[in-house]
């Protein structure tokens, strides 16, 4: 026992280990390994459903062959067109080509299943002669006779070919090569007379729409003259000559010139308009017109004459004579007249400017907008001559589609004479005649026997998938681990696959060691002391989702096992709604558990050695009224701190969780939980809600135990059992047990005593 005590409040949680589930499998697919092991464990059925479903199909390919086999017998039709064109459309492209062979080859192909020509072939003297037909009318009559040729005679063209394949179906192999002989032969008669029939009709058809195209031809060329002579009289037009086209052009240009002047003189005229006629300049040429103005002249001379004078006089007078100064005032005076006459000139002449301006921008805008309506004129003229040049030009291309429509047409209606005038219309031949054919067309031994068995081979797998699938209970080790994502600690097997004779599994550890169940239980010990380190499973409930999954019989022979090992073992009954130890260790007291948590008892004096070695039991005691009230008290915590310190483990055999609230309050108050699944009687879902409780209580799950596994085709256990018991001496395979050790019951009376 180790000396490190570990209590209630000392323990630390430790989550537990994530299941690792293999690359690219879902937690719910089928893996390879998965379909493989299925096929293995349900091989007999697959054998047998393939067995089965190939025997059904030899019989009814057997009975088929007796009683209603059918021979086909075999011929071809070669259909071909002899080369006359669609008149009004010409197509060059391969594949439109090969289209409207199929189209064609198709078409055949319903005319030689057409009422008319099978009604013939029927009231053929020849096909009226064969049992199929004798027969047949006694036994379904005329009309459902008919019926049943239409059904078994098939016309399918042949691809890339101009041949058409007809096949007949009938029990009896000359009657199938008659009757289809007999189908072609009346298909080619009818085709040809249809054929030359529809000919004609369609000869005289186009004859007629040769004529009326003609018409339309010759009406449309008249039409054109006349519309030119009525309303295009403007010569040269038609052959591309435009007088009025051009003279718009012209007039055009004008326009834009004129309109450029009219801008630039309105311009002017905006510049001098408002200004003061004063701040006007003139020109050089303008003051020489002023200085040669008559009136202006007159005065320079009079003012040139009178300074004359002066001058002369000046030289024989002083300044200050009065005759001197009387001509310096004539000067003067004659000078003012002249400089207000040119005054004058000069305000005469700025006014005429400003009038001049503004009567040049008047005639410019007036010549501008007189020429725009000349040009609208000419726009309109033109307008209405281009409209009725694409008149011409609409009715020119009428004419020349209507030409080229009527010389197509009387190529073909020329081809439609000489077709009509040769002796076949359509080359329509039989390649070969039907004979009987060598073998039957049903059934077919080669074909059904191998498709039945694909099937049924098929089938069985298919069922033993569906099983499978369908199935969702927990079974193997791989479903707790892929399903339920605990660990799995061990698989024990179940008692009836077991060789070595035990009573009472519940103590197989102990009675029967040398079995494999007790190994597998030494297995389920071993992996729950290397789960984690021992001071961290000092308390261990063993629990179940549901009754009858032997939790009690995992948690006896664990307490067992870790005893034979040599730790001190607790094994405590906690399940007060159905407790089974006292019933397993007759020798206990009646008194234990309860007592305990209600303060009258002590752990030291309820728990009872056991006769097996390092194993004490504390019975449940008498059945409280209230146990989850008394499992979550103090005295539980304190009674599992002194077991902690008083043993090396402690083992409790708990109720089932989905059905008692007592172990969700067990699994709280433990280091760990250990699940105890029985294969085959438990749902997943079942045990993934147990799961999903505990973790919700911050239960440890330390793993889970598969009982009752049962040995099955395609599993590893059969091989493991197997491969176990030829390891072991056949001694001790016989009885089951190992020589008595020190400590271990020996005689028959200790060993019954403590089977019961």
């Amino acid at each position: 026992m180790t000396s490190v005590p570990v209590t209630i409040q000392d323990r630390l949680p430790m989550a537990a280990g994530a299941i690792r589930r293999p690359a690219g499998a879902s937690a719910s697919g089928l893996t390879f390994s998965d379909v493989v092991r299925i096929l293995k464990q349900h091989i007999f059925l697959i054998v047998f459903i393939w067995f089965f479903l190939t025997a059904v199909t030899g019989v009814i390919t057997w009975y088929l062959q007796k009683y209603h086999e059918q021979f086909k017998a075999e011929t071809m039709i070669e259909v071909q067109a002899q080369g006359v064109r669609d008149p009004l459309r010409i197509e060059s492209n391969i594949h439109i080509q090969v289209e409207m062979l199929n189209r064609w080859l198709t078409n055949h192909a319903q005319m030689v299943k057409q009422h008319r020509v099978l009604d013939a072939a029927f009231k053929d003297p020849g096909v009226q002669a064969t049992s199929w037909y004798m027969e047949g009318i006694q036994r379904v009559g005329a009309a459902k006779l008919f019926e049943q040729l239409k059904e078994a005679l098939n016309v399918a063209p042949i691809p890339n070919s101009s041949f058409l394949l007809v096949t007949f179906t009938a029990p009896n192999k000359k009657d199938a090569a008659t009757i289809v002989n007999t189908i072609v032969r009346k298909y080619l008669e009818t085709t040809r007379v249809e054929s030359k029939t529809a000919l004609s009709t369609q000869l005289e058809a186009m004859t007629a729409q040769l004529n009326i195209l003609e018409k339309q031809l010759e009406a449309a060329r008249e039409e054109k003259e006349r519309y030119i002579g009525n309303s295009i009289r403007e010569p040269g037009v038609v052959s591309g000559l435009n007088v009025t086209g051009e003279q718009w052009r012209a007039l055009a240009t004008e326009a834009s010139r004129l309109l450029a002047e009219q801008l630039m003189l309105k311009g002017v005229w905006d510049n001098i308009k408002d200004m003061d006629p004063s701040q006007l300049a003139l020109s050089p040429q303008m003051q020489i017109n002023i200085q040669q103005d008559p009136q202006v002249m007159a005065l320079n001379n009079t003012v040139v004459g009178l300074q004359q004078q002066y001058q002369s006089l000046l030289g024989r007078v002083g300044p200050q004579h009065r005759e001197l100064r009387s001509l310096a005032d004539q000067i003067a005076a004659a000078e003012r007249a002249r400089d207000e006459v040119i005054q004058q000139k000069e305000n005469e002449i700025r006014a005429f400017q400003v009038t001049s301006a503004e009567t040049a921008w008047l005639n410019a805008l007036k010549a501008q907008l007189a020429l725009e309506e000349r040009i609208k004129e000419y726009e309109d003229a033109q307008r209405d001559l281009e409209s009725k040049l694409a008149r011409v030009t609409s009715l020119e291309e009428r004419q020349a589609m209507l030409k080229a429509q009527y010389e197509r047409l009387a190529d073909f209606v020329q081809q439609l004479r000489l077709l009509d005038s040769s002796q076949e219309t359509v080359s329509v031949r039989q390649v070969g005649t039907a004979v009987e054919p060598l073998k039957r067309s049903f059934p077919r031994w080669e074909l059904n026997m191998p498709v039945g068995s694909f099937l049924g081979l098929l089938a069985g797998v298919g069922l033993a998938l569906l099983l499978e699938v369908a199935n969702t209970s927990i079974r193997t080790p791989r479903d707790i681990v892929r399903h339920v994502r605990v660990p799995i600690l061990g698989t024990v097997p179940h008692l009836d696959d077991e060789e070595v004779d035990i009573e009472r599994i519940e103590l197989a550890a102990h009675t029967a060691p040398r079995s494999m169940i007790a190994e597998a239980f030494r297995v389920v010990r071993t992996n729950l002391l290397l789960s984690s380190p021992a001071e961290r499973q000092r308390s261990v409930l063993i629990t179940s989702s549901k009754p009858e999954e032997g939790k009690t019989s995992v948690a006896v022979n664990m307490a067992i096992t870790i005893g034979q090992s040599g730790r001190r073992v607790l094994l405590v009954d906690a399940n007060f709604h159905r407790p089974t130890l006292h019933t397993l260790f007759p020798k206990v007291r009646s008194e234990g558990l309860s007592n305990i948590l209600i303060g009258r008892g002590r752990l030291e004096d309820l728990a009872v050695p056991s006769e097996l070695p390092n194993l004490d039991v504390l019975p449940c005691g008498p059945i409280p009224p209230n146990p989850t009230e008394l499992l979550s008290s103090r005295y539980m915590a304190e009674l599992l701190s002194q077991a902690a310190d008083r043993y090396d483990q402690v083992i409790l055999d708990g109720p089932p969780v989905l059905l008692m609230s007592d172990a969700l309050v067990l699994a709280s108050a433990v280091d760990g939980v250990i699940m105890v699944c029985r294969a085959k009687s438990v749902s997943r879902g079942v045990i993934q809600r147990a799961r999903e409780q505990l973790e919700r209580v911050n239960g440890r799950i330390f793993g889970a135990v598969l009982n009752a596994a049962q040995v099955a085709r395609g599993g590893y256990f059969r091989e493991q059992m197997r491969s176990y018991y030829d390891y072991q001496p056949e001694e001790a395979v016989l009885t089951g047990s190992a020589r008595a050790l020190p400590g271990t019951p020996g005689d028959n009376d200790s060993e019954d005593e403590s089977r019961s």
